[in-house]
């Protein structure tokens, strides 16, 4: 378990805030693309990613992307999804928690970041399989769709971890990361 620190619980609801500021617009867009232009919608799938991704690779302790994504999901409530996007925001902290809370938050690697972002992304088309009514879908549409939605969470993934990897640089993490344990420990770079 973290330590709740002052500091920790502080980062967690700065990344968080900024994310949601960044989703409110996300979601007025979200629910009306993903119903009449699902291959406008596919690309912006991964914004829900940055958050989390974020707040762990900086923080780099357990729970620190599900506290991110809780207040981010609160933030982003201002939306016309309203608490709705509590949840929403919660399924993606939980699910770039699940990668490292498997390797019992040993091993901090870019490569995890982005194995965790396939699998959830895997699953989140897998899910949306009867939402978009895929099957009915063209081949090469079928393909696009994926390849866009897949894109959107690896680019997402990437662009967390650089935010994380200058605010490192710039010393905003000094002090909240734990110092590497091990050699396959060692911060996202």
């Amino acid at each position: 378990m973290p330590s709740l620190t002052t500091r920790y619980l502080m980062t967690c609801a700065a990344v968080g805030a900024a994310a949601g500021v960044l989703l409110i617009p996300a979601n007025f867009a979200a629910a009306p693309l993903a119903a009449a232009a699902p291959m406008v919608y596919a690309p912006m799938v991964g914004l829900w990613m940055i958050g989390p991704v974020l707040a762990l690779a900086l923080i780099r302790r357990p729970g620190a992307a599900v506290l991110t994504t809780f207040v981010a999901g609160v933030v982003s409530a201002a939306s016309p999804v309203g608490a709705y996007s509590i949840v929403t925001c919660l399924m993606a902290g939980v699910a770039v928690e699940l990668a490292f809370l498997v390797t019992r938050y040993r091993i901090w690697r870019p490569w995890l970041f982005y194995v965790d972002a396939l699998v959830f992304g895997a699953a989140y088309v897998a899910s949306g399989w009867v939402a978009f009514d895929m099957g009915v879908m063209a081949p090469v549409v079928l393909v696009t769709f994926v390849v866009l939605m897949m894109g959107s969470f690896l680019l997402c993934t990437w662009l967390g971890l650089s935010l994380a990897r200058r605010l490192t640089s710039a010393g905003v993490a000094r002090g909240l990361a734990p110092a590497p344990r091990e050699v396959g420990q060692v911060p996202a770079r």
